[in-house]
């Protein structure tokens, strides 16, 4: 048997463990894991038959309840769950911006935290176009690692 095909057959079953591991430990985590999956794959699926406003506006909803104590925590976990997923680099989990935002967007709507999307354009090399998509909430770039050097071209809600 190739090597190669032993040390696949090892990462699969390493991975196959900790997702294992991960919903035996954290089921709550896992089921909105699975919950965020499927919006992703329905944002994938519908921006290609519609419109960007249309889309935004089904997944988009008013925040609900009062923001939590721990708004920051909150947002960060929503954060890295929705990374972990976009990381997988497997259909249409991709690690985008584009999908990044809505997706936090909604969810962190249903935390109570109102966010906005907006998406900026900004001038590359020559004449490319560079694009980027993230939250803001009172006016300020929210889970960037560095406020966007991009200006805005369509925010959602307006």
């Amino acid at each position: 048997m190739p090597v190669g095909n032993t040390y696949f057959r090892l990462e699969k079953a390493w991975r196959m463990r900790r997702i294992l591991r991960f919903i035996s430990h954290q089921p709550v985590e896992a089921i909105l894991l699975l919950r965020m999956a499927t919006w992703v794959a329905w944002l994938s699926l519908f921006i290609k038959i519609s419109t960007l406003p249309r889309v935004l506006s089904f997944i988009s909803i008013s925040p609900r309840g009062e923001k939590p104590k721990h708004s920051l925590l909150t947002q960060q976990r929503l954060a890295q769950l929705l990374d972990r997923l976009l990381g997988l680099n497997v259909l249409c989990f991709t690690p985008t911006c584009w999908k990044r935002a809505p997706i936090l967007h909604r969810y962190l709507a249903l935390y109570g935290i109102e966010t906005r999307i907006v998406f900026g354009v900004r001038k590359e090399e020559e004449s490319l176009l560079a694009g980027h998509a993230w939250l803001e909430a009172d006016g300020q770039p929210l889970l960037e690692s560095s406020p966007p050097q991009f200006t805005p071209t369509y925010s959602f809600p307006a």
